[in-house]
């Protein structure tokens, strides 16, 4: 099979968009790839897109469920679009009797939105956000070994490990506030807002 360019795999499931000119509105080929290359249905990012925001939708051939793929999928799709600077949060309508996809989303780190349902479709909503940047955390490490070689540099370990992590605290809380008022700008929304049921079940 000739390499796409939008291919994305993980384990034994590629996934590749049918139009790679319009990869946000076309329908996505999922293969599986085993002793031969199986195409086991679809998956898109079609429907309507709020700021920030992009839904998802699977589909694969009855023979296909119950094995652990549509769980799969759902995790490439989410990665892919979480690729994407501008996309915080992927969503998902399940029918409240479709117990499979919704075991598949929950699994693949979905999460209920009490209070989001498509009233008179029997549809409830699901959704995953992107993870909050921790640049903090990263920079206090960079801070740690700048301040090793700061201090050799001026004969004064302690007085370099100072400088160095007061400039790695600032610097990483500079890039983990800047990237939360992004996300603010981008979605209208606060993180804030879903620490309170990201891990709520139904």
């Amino acid at each position: 099979m000739k390499k796409g360019k939008y291919d994305y795999k993980s384990g034994n499931i590629l996934i590749r968009p049918t139009d790679e000119n319009d990869i946000w509105n076309c329908k996505w080929d999922v293969f599986l790839i085993d002793k031969d290359t199986t195409n086991i249905g679809w998956a898109s990012f079609e429907g309507n897109k709020e700021k920030g925001t992009v839904p998802v939708n699977i589909e694969l051939q009855p023979l296909y469920r119950g094995r652990g793929n549509g769980t799969n999928v759902l995790k490439m799709m989410r990665e892919f679009a979480f690729l994407h600077s501008n996309i915080y949060e992927v969503e998902a309508f399940a029918d409240k009797d479709d117990s499979a996809f919704i075991h598949a989303l929950e699994r693949s780190g979905f999460v209920y939105r009490e209070g989001h349902s498509i009233e008179g479709q029997g549809k409830e909503r699901y959704s995953v956000t992107k993870p909050q940047t921790t640049w903090l955390g990263v920079y206090i490490a960079i801070g740690v070994v700048a301040g090793v070689i700061l201090g050799i540099v001026i004969s004064n370990v302690w007085a370099g490990m100072i400088i160095a992590l007061l400039l790695a605290v600032a610097l990483g809380s500079y890039m983990d506030s800047s990237e939360r008022k992004r996300r603010r700008d981008v979605t209208g929304q606060d993180m804030k807002l879903y620490k309170k049921d990201r891990n709520k079940k139904r």
